[in-house]
């Protein structure tokens, strides 16, 4: 691979896009329960471990290309 790699974390980042995918998940628990009644143990606790996993994976699609040189 040819050039500097792109960074693996970016902590700003991975902090916005967290809150936002929490704030969609807690909007898409509410309409399910709207729609379909109370939510299960074992769907809140899965959807707990899985939203920092997406965060992750958004955050490494919006990151930057090239990492900013600070020299």
């Amino acid at each position: 691979m040819d050039g500097p790699s792109p960074p693996l974390f970016v902590p700003g980042l991975f902090l916005r896009v967290l809150i936002i995918v929490m704030f969609a998940v807690l909007v898409t628990f509410v309409v399910i329960y709207l729609v379909s009644g109370p939510i299960s143990t074992v769907d809140t606790t899965g959807t707990l471990i899985c939203t920092p996993i997406v965060a992750y994976l958004v955050h490494l699609w919006l990151a930057p290309m090239d990492p900013i040189d600070h020299e």
